[in-house]
């Protein structure tokens, strides 16, 4: 799997994304608020392993670019 970074610069160009929630949400923030700059998407698989403090402050960061996926 790409880093982190190499992950915020890939949304930086305008490429969509499928991660897993495993990163750690500061990572994670970082990734969906260069996402939201961009006009990328950002799915995030295996949500549910997040608490829903954490969930809420990647989506205030994200703001209708992340989209999580709860369905594991």
């Amino acid at each position: 799997m790409p880093s982190a970074e190499d992950l915020v610069k890939i949304v930086s160009y305008g490429g969509g994304i499928v991660i897993d929630s495993s990163l750690p949400t500061d990572s994670l923030v970082k990734i969906v608020s260069q996402a939201r700059s961009a006009g990328s998407a950002v799915v995030i698989k295996a949500a549910e392993r997040k608490s829903p403090e954490e969930l809420k402050r990647i989506a205030s960061y994200g703001r209708g670019c992340v989209i999580f996926d709860l369905t594991e």
